[in-house]
Protein backbone atom coordinates (compact mmCIF):
# COMPACT_ATOMS: atom_id res chain seq x y z
CA UNK A 1 0.00 0.00 0.00
CA UNK A 2 1.33 3.49 -0.96
CA UNK A 3 1.42 6.85 1.09
CA UNK A 4 -1.52 7.89 -1.23
CA UNK A 5 -3.14 4.69 -0.59
CA UNK A 6 -3.54 4.66 3.06
CA UNK A 7 -4.83 8.12 2.76
CA UNK A 8 -7.37 7.73 0.35
CA UNK A 9 -8.23 4.94 2.66
CA UNK A 10 -8.01 7.82 5.73
CA UNK A 11 -10.45 9.94 3.91
CA UNK A 12 -12.88 7.47 2.71
CA UNK A 13 -13.37 6.35 6.89
CA UNK A 14 -11.47 2.75 6.10
CA UNK A 15 -8.47 3.44 8.83
CA UNK A 16 -8.37 6.00 11.45
CA UNK A 17 -5.56 8.23 11.89
CA UNK A 18 -3.77 6.23 14.03
CA UNK A 19 -3.63 3.47 11.39
CA UNK A 20 -2.87 5.84 8.91
CA UNK A 21 0.03 7.37 10.86
CA UNK A 22 2.05 3.80 11.73
CA UNK A 23 1.18 2.88 8.35
CA UNK A 24 2.70 5.94 6.09
CA UNK A 25 5.08 7.23 9.01
CA UNK A 26 4.23 10.25 8.80
CA UNK A 27 3.20 12.59 12.14
CA UNK A 28 -0.72 14.38 11.64
CA UNK A 29 0.27 17.66 10.38
CA UNK A 30 2.06 15.13 7.02
CA UNK A 31 -1.12 13.45 6.89
CA UNK A 32 -3.10 16.33 6.79
CA UNK A 33 -0.61 17.70 4.38
CA UNK A 34 -0.97 15.04 2.18
CA UNK A 35 -4.90 14.81 2.39
CA UNK A 36 -4.55 18.45 0.90
CA UNK A 37 -2.18 17.68 -2.01
CA UNK A 38 -4.56 14.95 -2.65
CA UNK A 39 -7.29 17.13 -2.65
CA UNK A 40 -8.81 14.99 0.33
CA UNK A 41 -10.56 15.96 3.44
CA UNK A 42 -10.60 14.48 6.93
CA UNK A 43 -13.36 12.43 7.31
CA UNK A 44 -15.92 12.94 9.91
CA UNK A 45 -15.27 11.36 13.42
CA UNK A 46 -17.16 8.09 14.20
CA UNK A 47 -19.96 8.80 16.16
CA UNK A 48 -20.21 5.24 17.64
CA UNK A 49 -19.72 3.98 20.85
CA UNK A 50 -20.62 4.41 24.56
CA UNK A 51 -20.26 8.23 23.81
CA UNK A 52 -21.59 8.65 20.66
CA UNK A 53 -24.80 10.25 21.32
CA UNK A 54 -23.10 13.22 23.43
CA UNK A 55 -20.78 13.12 20.92
CA UNK A 56 -23.03 14.07 18.07
CA UNK A 57 -24.84 16.22 20.36
CA UNK A 58 -21.56 18.16 21.61
CA UNK A 59 -20.61 18.57 17.54
CA UNK A 60 -23.99 19.85 17.00
CA UNK A 61 -23.66 22.17 19.54
CA UNK A 62 -20.51 23.43 18.58
CA UNK A 63 -21.81 23.41 14.67
CA UNK A 64 -24.50 25.76 16.13
CA UNK A 65 -22.07 27.78 17.67
CA UNK A 66 -19.98 28.43 14.71
CA UNK A 67 -22.49 29.50 12.64
CA UNK A 68 -23.78 32.10 14.79
CA UNK A 69 -20.45 33.24 15.39
CA UNK A 70 -20.19 34.53 11.68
Amino acid sequence: MTIDDALRAYASGHSSAKETKERTGLDYAQVLDGLGRLNLRVPPPAFDGPDGDALRESADRFTAFLKQAR
